[in-house]
């Protein structure tokens, strides 16, 4: 199987190291297990002043675009690493039957079972309201909106002051406002009832747009608008997008001019004078309609203290700012800075560069995550995930082939292997001969699964190639497992199935965990793996949670039948979406090309909008 790092690795890194986590119910926490924080506690759910669409275009676009798409179509870059499907919030049969306050109940505490973080400890409360603004554009045009104006307007003059309320629009769906606009509601006469369902459908859009901050004015202003404020329409206007720069500052008519300062910081003293340092912007089309656009590429060199500056440069309200710079065969991307409304200066994050080394032995594996299944005849499923850390002071770089790693090593046998990042991995970076791997606070981890025969009974030669710490082997109740090195730690409960745990520790490099494996299980793990529901087990040791219900995921589409793309039309987008978790479950299996899955995943997106 084509080894997935690259792809993954390189794509925008989720806001899941802000994560808060619950453990569920039903789980017994193995030991050294550290309890996580508490699930977040919602406000009132309606916002305290009007939401700033514009304002959520730049936050989606750096905490939420890499899995639900630029265009909310559940298309980003990461979502074909996730075990689940990503909500296509962008399409209108979803985006019209969630309320406002159904979403900001989503974004400030997340859903783990879909692989979805919480954004309580990383947004405020404002800033979730206008992500919530902009991802309710998503599905809508603005000819959509102009329409609906128009219709509204020429049926009831007055009644967009009743929809200016935050407290009673946070709690209502485009759907709820479409039966508003037919049957009426309270002091609101039924406006519509002979209108065609795209023609109601516009007019809800508009009569949402009522409810979200004028365009251009920023929803943290001075003196926030009090819940039920009346704010006037802002009308979504096409423009013309901008053209990138080549390297000459670009203008936008009413924008001021301002500059972008930085430094760039090499903490063991390397020479950062005449570093080429690039600077990037993007904005969204004020239409709303597409993902983040490049406006702007720049270049400049660093001064020998490591500080550079852009100046007169143009500076909209959000737009997006990143410098890159590549040192020692590594690029490196500083986090990104969000230009304020009328701002003549913007800092940029630190650029924090390190040495390169190819030694492995830099790196050390803290704990190492064996998962079994033997639902398969014939054959024993193994997902491992290798949780490793990096406190040296250079920057590791990971040479691959496609198909191998150097600091890990399969067990004699293994077949189909692959690779993947963890969900929770820190961020890797690009290199020129591969994966490069900065010092970082926060662990990094890899999953590697492969098959193994199995009749009746299996000896596993697991080698470590660097220093482990701890090893922790999860096998179905009913197997018998012989291993001098490993300590029984009982029974796990997960999704109503039994797994023996084992442990060890202090493997060094070189040193091989060897334990035979016999018998048959007690019970199947299908039962936890086809119910798609996130299962948490921390490990203590390291802070690291780890999504059972993922692993078992992962298990479960490798041992799915092959089932080539449906034949028959499509009847409705429900299908349609059926019909691409089947795909992506034959593009995790290996069953499928990667070109072919890329064309059919095109043809089933294209559906997705005919339909819609």
């Amino acid at each position: 199987m084509k080894l997935f790092l690259v792809t993954i690795l390189m794509a925008a890194s989720l806001a899941l190291t802000a994560c808060s986590f619950t453990l569920a119910a039903d789980i017994t926490p193995p030991p050294d297990y550290v309890s996580p924080t508490p699930m977040p506690t919602l406000g009132a759910l309606y916002p305290a002043s009007a939401p700033d669409s514009q304002n959520g275009a730049a936050i989606y676009a750096q905490n939420c675009a890499a899995c639900h798409g630029d265009k909310g179509l559940g298309d980003g870059p990461q979502s074909m690493q996730l075990p689940v499907s990503v909500p296509a919030v962008g399409l209108p049969e979803v985006a019209r039957s969630a309320s406002p306050a159904d979403w900001y109940k989503m974004v400030t505490q997340g859903n783990l079972d879909r692989f979805m973080p919480p954004f309580a400890g990383t947004l405020s409360d404002q800033e979730r309201w206008d992500v919530v603004a902009y991802m309710l554009t998503l599905h809508t045009t603005s000819e959509e909106v102009a329409r609906g104006k128009s219709l509204v307007q020429s049926r009831c003059s007055d009644c967009s002051s009743k929809f200016a309320n935050q407290t009673k629009m946070a709690a209502l769906s485009e759907s709820d406002l479409v039966t508003v606009i037919r049957n009426g509601a309270g002091d609101i006469p039924a406006i519509g009832k002979d209108l065609t369902d795209e023609d109601a459908n516009a007019a809800a859009v508009y009569l949402r747009s009522l409810s979200f901050a004028p365009q251009g004015q920023i929803a943290a202003a001075a003196t926030p608008s009090p819940a039920g404020t009346q704010i006037s329409a802002p009308l979504v206007a096409s423009t013309t997008p901008v053209p990138t720069s080549g390297g000459t500052p670009i203008t936008t008519p009413g924008a001021a001019a301002g500059t972008i300062t930085g430094s760039v910081v090499i903490p063991t003293g390397g020479q950062v004078a005449n570093l080429t340092i690039t600077l990037h912007g993007f904005d969204h089309a004020q239409d709303q309609t597409t993902g983040p656009q490049e406006v702007l590429t720049l270049t400049t060199t660093a001064a020998a203290d490591g500080s550079y500056v852009f100046d007169n440069l143009s500076m909209p309200a959000n737009r997006l700012f990143r410098t890159e710079a590549t040192y020692d065969g590594i690029q490196y991307r500083s986090d990104y800075a969000a230009a304020a409304a009328n701002a003549t200066n913007v800092a940029v994050p630190p650029l924090k560069l390190y040495a390169a080394s190819t030694d492995v032995n830099l790196l050390k594996l803290d704990q190492v995550h064996i998962y079994t299944d033997f639902a398969t005849a014939g054959t024993v499923q193994v997902l491992e995930i290798f949780a490793f850390s990096n406190t040296s002071s250079n920057a590791v770089i990971i040479s691959t082939d496609g198909t191998t790693i150097p600091f890990i090593r399969l067990p004699a046998g293994a077949q189909n292997p692959g690779y993947e990042a963890g969900q929770d991995s820190a961020p890797f970076v690009a290199a020129d001969k591969g994966l490069a791997v900065p010092p970082n606070d926060k662990p990094y981890s890899i999953i590697a699964f492969f098959n193994l025969p199995y009749n009746q009974k299996l000896q596993v030669d697991q080698p470590m190639v660097i220093d482990t710490s701890s090893i922790l082997l999860l096998v179905p109740d009913g197997m018998k497992v012989e291993g001098k090195q490993l300590a029984s730690r009982g029974l796990q409960a997960i999704q109503s199935n039994n797994y023996q745990e084992f442990s060890t520790t202090s493997f060094k490099a070189g040193e091989t965990l060897s334990f035979s494996v016999s018998g048959q299980a007690k019970a199947s793990s299908s039962v936890g793996i086809d119910a798609h529901q996130g299962i948490l087990v921390g490990a203590g040791i390291l802070g690291i949670v780890f999504i059972i219900g993922g692993v078992l995921l992962y298990l479960r589409d490798r041992r799915r039948e092959a089932a080539g793309p449906p034949e028959s039309e499509f009847d409705s987008a429900d299908e349609v979406m059926d019909a691409m978790l089947a795909l992506d479950d034959l593009h995790r299996a290996g069953k499928i090309s990667e070109d072919a899955y890329r064309i059919r995943r095109e043809e089933l997106k294209e559906s997705l909008r005919e339909i819609a």
